[in-house]
């Protein structure tokens, strides 16, 4: 047994839990936790064993302001102990390092193309799922909390929200969408991920949510503009601008009727309903506490001190909230300078934006290696879309959601690097 085990070497361990968190993505917060967990426990192995260096990258230094301003308003918060208690919820930060040690000296395509599948059989369950109500793995009140009053059920995957399962969905649709086109993938790997990126752009739709789809959107029109540069992309821009003002300008009672023809349709029509005016009123509050506390916030894990101002909003306007300030503001930037102050949401924009500088700088410079650069562009793409699904909902707190845009941030890295040995 003692052989056995010394045989075993600390990468085959690392592969396995790799395997777990690739095939974990789509549906599993249980198991990517358990990967995360894993990885860490190797990796701090081979860092002893010297079997592993540090490589440092512009996003620690981000990172690093992000947690000192949460740290600093904690301190102030008036509630130290209580407010300190969030900082559990940053465990899992480490991964996109985790990801580029994982990668640095290996391949990674035969883990995305596990994730690919995997993906693509979850997104046909979705699909299912929305025109059926079909849900194998929860209670039928669950179920129903997600009927949409379009007459169709909101995907969830195997989620329990769908703006979770949407979230998840979006950055791997941009991720595999690249692939496609790659030049550097065989015919079976393009087949691979044409079907995972048309399944998961379904996935994408079926989830309903708007945020998604506007993020979906924005990935998109990345990939265009990496693709078509400025001069081609702005005429592309222009034409598609002209025809949705052409279709919004036509007549109304055509345009209604169509629009309410589709459950898609009725879900971009009831951007009226009672959520909007609930969102807009949550950031109205947020911007008031920001207002009065613009420097420190009011610390994490502050939320009860944010009801006076809902109250307030309440007696004035004369609204009724449907979401209470325990679930968050519905806006990750406003909800992370409420809970971590100025410094910590400026930590966070430049954890994010220094990321985007060194992609954008890299598909500048161009690589000998097909692969890196479409790759490249589908993390940029896909990242760009969640941040603008960020500015209504608090996407990044989102556990499963989290871990998948903490993965992208690592195959960034991990292609960043490849890219220095490859120009």
């Amino acid at each position: 047994m003692t052989n056995f085990l010394q045989k075993i070497k600390s990468e085959d361990i690392r592969s396995m839990f790799l395997l777990v968190l690739f095939i974990s993505i789509p549906f599993s917060i249980a198991g990517d936790d358990f990967a995360v967990i894993g990885l860490y426990l190797v990796t701090f192995y081979r860092f002893i064993k010297k079997e592993e260096s540090w490589s440092s990258a512009p996003i620690v230094y981000g990172m690093g302001v992000m947690l000192l301003g949460a740290f600093i308003s904690s301190l102030l918060s008036g509630e130290i102990l209580h407010s300190l208690s969030y900082f559990r919820n940053f465990w899992r930060l480490g991964l996109p390092f985790l990801i580029f040690f994982a990668f640095r000296n290996r391949p990674y395509d035969r883990f995305l193309k596990v994730l690919a599948v995997i993906s693509s059989l979850i997104a046909i369950y979705a699909v299912i799922q929305f025109f059926t109500g079909l849900d194998v793995l929860r209670s039928k009140s669950l179920q129903e909390e997600y009927r949409a009053i379009q007459g169709v059920w909101y995907a969830v995957g195997i989620f329990s929200h769908h703006l979770t399962y949407g979230g998840v969905s979006l950055l791997l649709f941009a991720l595999f969408l690249p692939n496609i086109f790659s030049q550097g993938r065989s015919r079976n790997e393009r087949l691979l991920f044409t079907v995972a990126t048309i399944c998961n752009l379904a996935a994408t739709g079926v989830c309903m949510g708007r945020s998604i789809w506007l993020g979906t959107l924005t990935a998109m029109g990345v990939m265009i503009l990496v693709y078509l540069g400025w001069k081609r992309s702005l005429i592309f821009f222009s034409l598609l601008a002209m025809l949705v003002g052409g279709f919004w300008g036509y007549s109304s009672t055509q345009k209604d009727s169509l629009l309410k023809s589709t459950a898609v349709g009725r879900r971009i029509l009831s951007i009226t309903g009672e959520s909007n005016p609930d969102r807009l009123f949550m950031w109205k509050a947020s911007l008031q506490v920001i207002k009065d506390n613009p420097i420190l916030g009011l610390g994490p894990m502050r939320r009860k001190e944010m009801e006076p101002y809902y109250v307030r909003i309440t007696n004035k306007e004369k609204h009724q909230f449907q979401h209470r300030p325990t679930v968050g503001v519905h806006n990750i930037y406003l909800q992370n300078w409420i809970d971590f102050g100025l410094l910590g949401m400026l930590g966070y924009l430049i954890w994010w934006g220094t990321l985007f500088v060194q992609i954008l700088s890299a598909l500048r410079q161009g690589s000998k290696s097909l692969k890196v650069n479409a790759q490249l562009s589908g993390c940029l793409a896909g990242l760009c879309g969640i941040m603008v699904a960020g500015f209504f909902e608090n996407n990044f707190r989102d556990g499963e959601v989290q871990i998948t845009i903490l993965l992208v941030m690592g195959l960034s890295l991990v292609l960043l690097d490849k890219h220095k040995t490859a120009a």
